[in-house]
């Protein structure tokens, strides 16, 4: 049962010793609240009622059901109501009639669709006249609320966010009281605004107002009106004004100007912000296209920014002009604006506070450190063209460094050895760069704080982790794609919380440490093309795995048979030299999602319990030595999306019962924003920067990397190789049966697998028509048919495929007229080849050859003139074959008498002819 708690805060105006008296109308109020809520709870649970007061949250007294409050108050007015009950759809307000002095209503995140008041309509919050505050963000309201909602002329905090309110900005049926100083409408889908007076140019007291993730275009001229705002949020609309124009004619007192991911276009001049000298907080971006600044005069800017977020700006090397004058900055980001030259190392000079820089995904050059130890936190310069060596002083000038990201550049040398003395660093991403030799030991041992640590994709060497490291709090650690060759270090055994281990693609070798299952936290343990050996290294089953990968190495042997890893989630076995049998206990793991084991011995599969592993979505067995029939029970993997048994010697039919198998009912996770394989640059580590009618900023960092690492998978399909994951892999289903030994026609049952979007059955047995029941795959990409014994005419229907993007029925007995229409007449002749009575186009066969018939007469004259045609070419050929006998034959008699060398090489030749000739 469900416990949804209502929080109430109550304000007491006496106090005294002993038990307390309630007033009775909000008791009263408060037990009708409790019971329509509890009626209108789906599914059904509790509503626990609990409350304080200011001074005192302890005690016991009223005697209301489920209800605390302060043993020491007399006459309680609630002043705070939160409703947070998740799947509440309808609120009757009336039933707040009874708390006259509430100033606070948070009814936010309950996905309500609509205000339900029959009895007093609009005026339930007309009655409510004290409300301050009204939170209905996270539902689902659209315009027909809107008359309910301005009957709250109280109100100075309006927030709703996050709900479906649609049309002109501000919406139509919406009257906001005089008194408004904080309205939030983001994240819902207002559109164009009025250019001239608007009902919101009118509210004379507003200070902050947020209308980011709207489908804005426009906003009313009349802003500058609201002299008193001083926040203003527009980011993530589709504004298109003159730039320099819009900002310029914004009210001067905004301290939070935010412009981020709109369409604006052109050029923009920093000049424009001249006016507003209070401004704190400046950001701005294009969707569109790159913004360009303008040549700035020598004008001194009035206003001291703390936090700037510049993106797609064509800046090359302008930034100097615009932040030369800037002394308080917190935080600077500046990504994706192709900025030139070398690191602006004087911006850190200049601005000893801060905290945070981003200066990713620009075209820097060149490193340059500040001249003093600067308390930086973050430091971003990832995706960028830089040579350098990193400066062995940069951990004495760093100290402070949380975050760490120098990723996808060029730097070369090793890692400096200060970096050790970096003792709060939590992330460091140096991966996709030049970097080689050893880890500095001073940093394997003195970094106690890092918890992700990503070198991927370097030429680093030595020893994993040698037992003098002593990273206690590494949690990830991915080292993939170097030239560690050495063993693993028991240094690994002190990281007592790694979670995740990489070291794919160097060249390990030997067997994996018996040690290996001491490492408790293990989780993802990734070590593919390596040179490790020898069996499967059952150590593992001691260890709570999520995922192995252990491909492309050399193991070899059997599985054993009582395999167990309960929440295994992948297994990736494939390219080794395992033999025997798939043992049945793998699929006990519920979790288990992906199973690759292509390239491999494997013989057998035991599927007793098959039916366990509800959650596999991915099967490859490709290039395997099965000689079975294809095990029915197969089909008992009901929400497969994709499924690899090509390249075997499966025989026998293709089971109908694959018509049961959902190939599109597997839904894969695809909040991944953190992928150990792949890049561990994707990982964004990001400031928290909370923005209120204060002007406080939060510095208060905390980092995004995702805990659970993307599912990758390789799938043929149009005869190239696909590496599928995140919402890709959501859309991708396939069967692949080719290269096998099957027999029987097409069952027309495979038209039931209607989410398909690769089917190869190419190079088998296969007889029979191509089923008709194939049109029914409408998101069908490719289809291969080739190889096979298929005879009949192609359907016509298959041309209404209109997804194929691929098709090949060669070398079949098909005959008949390629149909003329849809895709089919897309696809090149050898799509079409080896089958000898198929015509039509794309092939040079005419399915309706021109017969004219012709005169006896002629016809007679016609053959005579052949047959005398043929005895002349006949006299010919003998006159011709005569010439040439007769002149070989003069012209070696001529060599042999002249050259006497040459005559007594050819008689060395012939006589051991002769006389063998002669002894037989």
């Amino acid at each position: 049962m469900a416990l949804l708690f209502i929080t109430i805060t109550m304000n007491f105006q006496l106090q005294t010793k002993g038990c307390v008296g309630c007033v009775e109308t909000e008791r009263m109020g408060l037990l009708q609240l409790k019971s329509y809520l509890n009626s209108l709870l789906i599914p059904k649970g509790e509503i626990f009622l609990k409350s304080w007061s200011h001074d005192d949250r302890s005690g016991d007294c009223c005697h209301w059901e489920r209800v605390k409050c302060s043993d020491a108050s007399l006459g309680g007015n609630i002043v705070h109501l939160s409703l947070n009950l998740l799947q509440i759809q309808s609120l009757n307000l009336s039933l707040l009639h009874s708390f006259p002095q509430l100033e606070t209503l948070d009814f936010s995140s309950n996905w309500c669709n609509h205000l339900f008041d029959p009895i007093h309509g609009y005026k339930s919050l007309e009655r409510l006249e004290k409300l301050r505050t009204l939170d209905f963000s996270g539902n689902r309201f659209n315009n027909s609320a809107l008359p309910f909602l301005s009957a709250a002329m109280s109100l100075r905090t309006l927030n709703l966010g996050s709900n479906e309110l649609k049309g002109v900005f501000p919406p139509n049926g919406l009257v906001f009281p005089s008194s408004l100083q904080v309205l939030n409408l983001r994240r819902n889908q207002l559109s164009s605004t009025p250019k001239g007076y608007s009902e919101i140019c009118r509210l004379k007291y507003l200070q902050e107002l947020d209308l980011g993730s709207n489908v804005l275009t426009s906003m009313p001229y009349c802003l500058s009106n609201l002299t008193r705002l001083r926040t203003l949020d527009l980011s993530g609309n589709q504004l298109n004004e003159n730039l320099s124009s819009f900002v310029f004619g914004l009210p001067p007192a905004l301290e939070y100007l935010s412009l981020l991911d709109n369409n604006f276009n052109g050029s923009f001049s920093f000049n424009s912000l001249s006016n507003h000298t209070r401004l704190t907080v400046f950001k701005l971006s294009s969707k569109v296209g790159m913004i360009q600044p303008q040549s700035e005069t020598s004008l001194v800017p009035l206003f001291q920014l703390k936090m700037l977020t510049l993106h797609n700006f064509s800046l090359g090397n302008t930034i100097h002009g615009f932040l030369v004058h800037q002394h308080d900055l917190i935080f600077i980001d500046i990504s994706y604006s192709q900025l030139t030259g070398a690191f602006p190392a004087w911006v850190l000079q200049n601005n000893t506070r801060l905290q945070t820089i981003l200066l990713n995904n620009n075209l820097l050059t060149e490193l340059q450190l500040p001249k003093i130890v600067h308390g930086l936190q973050v430091f971003d310069i990832s995706s960028n063209r830089i040579h350098d060596s990193i400066q062995e002083d940069i951990g004495l000038v760093f100290p402070k460094l949380r975050y760490m990201n120098f990723s996808s550049n060029y730097f070369h040398g090793t890692l400096p050895s200060s970096m050790g003395m970096m003792k709060s660093l939590l992330m460091l991403d140096m991966s996709f760069n030049g970097l080689s030799g050893l880890l500095p030991k001073t940093f394997l041992s003195s970094c106690y704080s890092l918890k992700f640590l990503k070198l991927s994709n370097n030429q680093l060497k030595g020893e994993i982790f040698p037992e003098y490291a002593d990273l206690t709090s590494l949690a990830w650690l991915a080292l993939d794609g170097n030239n560690f060759s050495e063993s693993l270090g028991e240094g690994l055994l002190k990281s007592k919380n790694l979670t995740l281990l990489d070291i794919s693609d160097n060249n390990v070798s030997g067997s994996l440490p018996l040690w290996i299952d001491r490492m408790s936290s293990l989780e993802y343990l990734y070590m593919r093309g390596n040179q490790l050996n020898g069996h499967f290294p059952r150590q593992l089953q001691n260890l709570k795995l999520k995922v192995i990968d252990i491909s492309h190495n050399s193991f070899f042997g059997s599985l054993p048979r009582n395999v167990e890893f309960p929440i295994l989630r992948e297994l990736r076995l494939q390219n080794n030299e395992f033999i025997g049998s798939i043992p049945d206990a793998l699929f006990e793991a519920e979790l288990l999602e992906v199973i690759d084991m292509r390239n491999n011995n494997f013989s057998d599969m035991v599927l007793n319990n098959v039916a366990k592993a509800s959650n596999l979505g991915v099967l490859l067995l490709r290039s395997n030595s099965f000689e079975t029939h294809i095990p029915e029970k197969l089909c008992q993997l009901s929400d497969v999306g994709i499924l690899d048994l090509s390249q075997n010697r499966f025989k026998g039919v293709i089971p109908s019962c694959f018509s049961e198998m959902s190939f599109g009912a597997k839904k894969y996770d695809s909040n991944m924003s953190f992928d150990p394989v792949e890049g561990f640059s994707q990982v964004s580590f990001s400031q928290s920067w909370s923005y209120t009618s204060a002007i406080n900023l939060d510095d208060d960092f905390g980092y995004g990397a995702q805990r659970t690492p993307a599912i990758i998978v390789d799938f043929l399909t149009k005869r190239r190789y696909e590496a599928y994951q995140g919402d890709i892999l959501r859309y991708m289903y396939g069967l692949d049966l080719s290269s096998n030994q099957l027999s029987g026609e097409i069952p027309v049952e495979i038209g039931s697998l209607q989410n398909i979007v690769s089917l190869n059955l190419s190079s088998n047995y296969l007889t029979g028509s191509i089923p008709d029941s194939i049109s029914k795959l409408k998101d069908l990409g490719s289809l291969d048919l080739s190889n096979n014994k298929l005879d009949g005419n192609i359907p016509p229907v298959l041309a209404d495929l209109n997804n194929l993007g691929f098709f090949n029925v060669s070398y079949n007995n098909l005959s008949g007229e390629i149909p003329i229409k849809g895709h089919l007449l897309t696809f090149p002749e050898r799509s079409y080849i080896g089958n000898a009575h198929l015509c039509g186009l794309p092939t040079n066969k005419s399915c309706n050859p021109a017969s004219v018939p012709e005169p006896s007469g002629s016809k007679q004259a016609k053959e005579e003139e052949e047959e005398g045609d043929d005895v002349i070419d006949m006299v010919w050929f003998y006159w011709t074959c005569g010439a040439v006998y007769i002149t070989t034959t003069l012209a070696l008699s001529a060599i042999l008498c002249v050259d006497s060398r040459w005559s007594r090489e050819w008689f060395y030749q012939v006589d051991p002819l002769v006389r063998s000739f002669a002894r037989k």
